[in-house]
């Protein structure tokens, strides 16, 4: 029971601490000088892999209606979904490049779309 109760205190803090996500660090995520940046790290790291150069691939991120804290969140701590895993960019890019990344994804989202 004090198990539970411990890794429910810890789920607790971990939801807080990622509910924060760095909102002062957070850049403009409209500025194409940041989108490109982010696109440039999209790239580099391999993302088109999986999504497409621009989106569209395999695991399409242009369908999807995302806002900046889910995109920000699973891009830092990864995310699993039907069996396809996305790694966590936490240990690999500052918070900076994920919000850059967040910025680009979000440009080409419907949510990005429909808001521009």
């Amino acid at each position: 029971m004090r198990l539970i109760a411990a890794l429910a205190g810890a789920a607790l803090v971990l939801a807080m601490a990622i509910d924060k996500l760095h909102a002062d660090e957070m850049p403009n995520l409209r500025d194409p000088k940041v989108i490109a940046a982010g696109h440039e790290l999209f790239l580099e790291k391999q993302c088109a892999h999986c999504h497409g150069e621009d989106g569209k691939g395999g695991v399409n991120l242009a369908r999807r209606t995302l806002d900046a804290k889910g995109a920000f969140t699973s891009i830092a701590e990864g995310r699993e979904k039907n069996g396809i895993r996305m790694p966590a960019w936490r240990e690999v890019l500052t918070d900076k490049e994920i919000w850059e990344a967040t910025a680009y994804v979000l440009s080409i989202s419907q949510a990005g779309q429909s808001t521009n």
